[in-house]
């Protein structure tokens, strides 16, 4: 992995990812902060992700351009995913709850997520949660499947799934020879 930063600055919102830097996860939304460190943890690569902007209105922009930006970064940190496995996937339990979560990083960008409820968790609407997986398939350049198998707690399901999603991106950027593993030999 390389470390790399990467910022995005618009109208609405003023975010800088730093891979492979040791740091915190530092935004003005607690719940959101909380599900994006479990992902951290559970994938295993130092960050420092540092975001802030018109949360007063709505998380929505934040917690999208973050995934954005995470994204970019994941794709400037392996740039052309050469080297890597590529696929990842990890089902999560967490107590009630049961997660899985599948990705490629394939160059052809996609979010798709099953079986979440409607509802808030932490204040925040679930659907803004969606839209940080959006701006990462975006951003990354992947594939990303996220679905509910079991669980009726909202934080536990979000949460299983920000689990799930970090062992897949662990699974996704380990170490795997020097050429992209694709039967074009590269990716995009």
């Amino acid at each position: 992995m390389n470390p790399v930063e990467v910022e995005r600055t618009t109208k609405e919102t003023t975010v800088v990812v730093r891979l492979g830097t040791p740091g915190a996860v530092e935004l003005p939304v607690p719940i959101f902060a909380h599900f994006l460190t479990a992902l951290l943890t559970t994938w295993g690569v130092a960050a420092d992700i540092r975001g802030g902007g018109d949360v007063s209105v709505d998380p929505h922009h934040l917690v999208e351009d973050i995934g954005i930006v995470l994204g970019r970064a994941v794709r400037q940190a392996w740039p052309g995913y050469a080297g890597i496995g590529r696929y990842g996937w990890a089902i999560v339990p967490m107590d009630e709850a049961r997660v899985e979560a599948a990705l490629d990083l394939s160059g052809r960008p996609g979010a798709w997520l099953e079986g979440f409820p409607g509802g808030p968790v932490g204040g925040v609407e679930g659907e803004v949660f969606a839209e940080f997986y959006t701006g990462f398939a975006r951003g990354a350049e992947a594939t990303v499947h996220v679905a509910v198998r079991a669980g009726s707690n909202r934080h536990h399901q979000w949460e299983a799934a920000f689990k799930a999603t970090g062992l897949a991106l662990r699974a996704a950027t380990a170490p795997r020879g020097q050429e992209a593993l694709s039967t074009k030999g590269v990716i995009g």
